[in-house]
């Protein structure tokens, strides 16, 4: 008799383990998702110096969910950059993303200073873009920093702000 309960309660632990692992995975994907579908709609102003890439708002998604926030967002970039004018080098920024997003992660509970996550967020992209953009098309790095900044910084906050309130909305605790 013992044994059965044993059996059913071990079942349905590996259950609820698929169902987590299963519930992660659709998490992730439809993170990278809404990043793609974003990125391909607006791509005429996801690129170059005048960038207003609207995807950005979805790095909010880190404020749900962490780790499949991140790891959507990285694969949304990844492929939204395959179209990117600068070529190849365009990909590096997924490696890029990786510690900027923990930013976001790292202060996701810690109040206002969610927002300074974003911002660290911005400033680690603008950075990045306005250096690929100085080395490949020779543009001013300072000038280019700024003008992406400002899009980042616009895009990154209006995400955590919109994220923030679907947790609330949905009464999300993480």
């Amino acid at each position: 008799m013992m044994e059965k309960e044993n059996e059913s309660i071990e079942k349905k632990t590996k259950g609820f383990e698929q169902r987590a692992i299963s519930l992660k995975i659709a998490l992730t994907a439809v993170t990278a998702a809404l990043y793609i579908a974003l990125g391909y709609i607006f791509q005429p102003i996801s690129f170059l110096g005048l960038q207003f890439r609207v995807a950005e708002l979805i790095v909010g998604m880190c404020i749900l969910f962490p780790l499949e926030g991140l790891i959507g967002n990285v694969i949304g970039v990844f492929f939204v950059n395959l179209s990117s004018p600068l070529g190849l080098i365009d990909l590096i920024s997924c490696l890029v993303n990786i510690p900027a997003l923990y930013c976001i992660i790292f202060f996701k509970n810690r109040g206002k200073l969610k927002y300074f996550g974003g911002l660290l967020y911005a400033i680690i992209i603008s950075v990045y873009v306005a250096t690929v953009l100085y080395v490949v098309l020779s543009l001013p790095i300072w000038l280019m920093f700024i003008q992406v900044l400002i899009a980042e910084i616009i895009l990154t906050e209006l995400g955590i702000v919109l994220f923030e309130n679907v947790k609330k909305g949905l009464n999300i605790e993480n």
